[in-house]
């Protein structure tokens, strides 16, 4: 709570000012000479003048007490209000916080589970690299036995052709 506001309520409760000093003390107090019956009548007067600002006064302050109490269940209510939200807010807090870590646990998992598709990816394009260079040599081989395949069917060919050109052909 602010100041102002428990000043104003202080004021409500206890008012000040020339209005208050006025309200309490009615002074009827006169200088004029007077004689021993009328003094006893004007110390009566007194008296009951005293009394009436006492009971006055009495009023007042239960007036004041009770505007008091009032003010401080106002505050207190309000205060418990606030230590409420407060609570509700600490419990958001932690429950931010905790999901804050679980999170931060899942993206640490799921970095580690990353990091490890790469190397498994970086292994992977090794031996796909690795089976590349394999079947060019393969292909090449292949290309070297077919050209040798060609290279020996000529070869049985001309065999072939001078078996028969230098044999003499048999009559059957």
């Amino acid at each position: 709570m602010n100041l102002p506001l428990l000043d104003r309520s202080l004021d409500e409760v206890i008012p000040r000012g020339d209005a208050y000093s006025r309200q309490v003390v009615k002074s009827r107090f006169r200088f004029e000479p007077v004689s021993e019956t009328d003094s006893a009548a004007i110390a009566l007067e007194m008296v009951s003048d005293a009394a009436e600002a006492i009971r006055q006064l009495e009023e007042q302050s239960a007036e004041a007490v009770t505007r008091a109490r009032e003010v401080a269940d106002s505050i207190v209510k309000k205060l418990e209000l606030t230590e409420a939200r407060a609570e509700r807010a600490e419990a958001a807090l932690r429950q931010a916080e905790d999901e804050v870590a679980e999170l931060s646990t899942t993206a640490s998992k799921a970095f580690h589970d990353l990091e490890t598709t790469r190397q498994h990816l970086s292994a992977k394009d090794e031996q796909l690299a690795a089976t590349e260079e394999r079947l060019r040599l393969i292909e090449s081989q292949a290309k070297d036995a077919e050209q040798r395949a060609l290279e020996a069917n000529t070869a049985i060919e001309r065999i072939m052709d001078a078996i028969r050109t230098q044999l003499p052909a048999r009559a059957i």
